[in-house]
């Protein structure tokens, strides 16, 4: 499909700038749904002789930098060789800028777009970084602006971008599902519980908005949990891939790198769980058992890490009598599964229809925001 020469091309965004990964789906083409999975590394402040040699083939998302001001940015999979630290422990507002500047680059590059089009952005930020989000507005638009380049082509966009909480997509989702039901989900009071690497949230919505005074940001995430049990259990650094093959899969014998050779990850596993599950349901009683008992409210579990602990949660639901109005966020969508089946991470990712569900319902809410027209030069 061509694109026209006289108005710039549209393109629509959802983004979901995990602390894991990044994760983001784009509409350019009438009813086109497009992912994209991206590390969540990035490296900036880097000379530009470290391109010299770089090995630039394959997906522009495996392979991406920007040049800004006479610096290299690396971003995802391409960063992991200049960090000092794991992505996990960084905060998830503070690279965002360049997450975008990539995403567009990718997208610009796989699309064959020229250097200036127009992007529409929803952004989906963890409640407590909310705040953030005018700087994160004003720092995209004004590098958008002065231009930067991506893989070697100028790129020069004109965007617009909207944040909501982490979460809300998965609001707008279960909105979507109830409306093909004859439902309204404004009738429901609804609690999204947010399961991540880096915190754990809880929004509230009562009336179909959102609740402030039922809603927060400050769980327990995943990660720190995880690298203390793990260090706990015996466990070092080179076997953390393997031991959270063996969390997400269920199948404790992976094969340990540090050991070169297949191990039994049971007892780590069990730390890890018990450890995680104990920290999630501590908070979860403290923050969601007086909404639970207030009335009949709808409660959905979601995020990468809930898979984990999942035995533990049932029987805390259970054991609060509540487990009925507990809906577990399977990423079963079968459009979602469809659109995302195509990706080499979902061979390699058990949890990754999950992981993307938020940024879907994010995208589904803002193309049901677009005229009928839209997107489909």
């Amino acid at each position: 499909m061509r694109l026209s020469l006289i108005d710039p091309p549209k393109v629509y965004v959802s983004a979901d700038l995990g602390s894991s990964a990044s994760k983001f789906f784009y509409r350019l083409h009438l009813e086109q749904t497009a992912p994209i999975w991206v590390g969540a590394e990035v490296v900036e402040g880097l000379a530009p002789e470290i391109l010299n040699g770089f090995n630039a083939g394959g997906r522009p998302q495996d392979n991406a930098w920007l040049e800004v001001d006479g610096n290299v940015v690396m971003v995802g999979e391409a960063a992991k060789a200049f960090l000092d630290s794991n992505s996990l422990s960084a905060n998830k507002a503070e690279k965002a800028v360049y997450k975008l500047a990539a995403v567009l680059g990718v997208l610009a590059e796989l699309e064959q777009l020229p250097s200036r089009y127009e992007a529409t952005i929803w952004l989906s930020l963890p409640l407590a970084e909310i705040k953030t989000r005018h700087e994160i507005s004003a720092k995209l638009v004004a590098l958008c602006q002065r231009g930067f380049t991506f893989r070697g082509k100028a790129q020069q966009p004109t965007v617009n971008l909207k944040c909501f909480p982490e979460g809300f997509g998965l609001y707008l989702h279960r909105k979507q599902q109830l409306e093909r039901l004859g439902e309204k989900i404004a009738l429901r009071p609804t609690s999204i519980v947010m399961m991540g690497h880096r915190n754990l949230s809880i929004l509230s919505f009562e009336n179909g908005s959102l609740n402030l005074a039922g809603s927060a940001s400050d769980g327990p995430g995943f990660w720190p949990i995880f690298e203390k049990a793990a260090r706990s259990a015996g466990m070092t650094a080179p076997d953390y891939p393997a031991l959270l093959r063996a969390l997400s899969s269920g199948d404790a014998e992976q094969i340990s790198p540090a050991r070169a050779s297949v191990f039994d990850f049971s007892v780590a596993m069990a730390a890890v769980q018990s450890a995680y599950g104990q920290a999630v349901t501590v908070y979860l009683r403290d923050n969601l058992l007086g909404r639970v008992l207030e009335g009949s409210a709808d409660i959905l579990i979601s995020g990468g890490a809930f898979p984990m602990i999942r035995a533990q949660l049932e029987g805390f639901f259970e054991e609060i009598h509540c487990r009925e109005r507990v809906t577990f966020t399977e990423g079963d969508d079968d459009t979602l599964t469809d659109v995302v089946r195509d990706l080499p991470e979902s061979y390699q990712l058990s949890t990754l229809s999950i992981r993307m569900m938020d940024g879907y319902g994010l995208f589904l809410g803002l193309i049901g925001k677009l005229p009928s027209t839209a997107a489909s030069r």
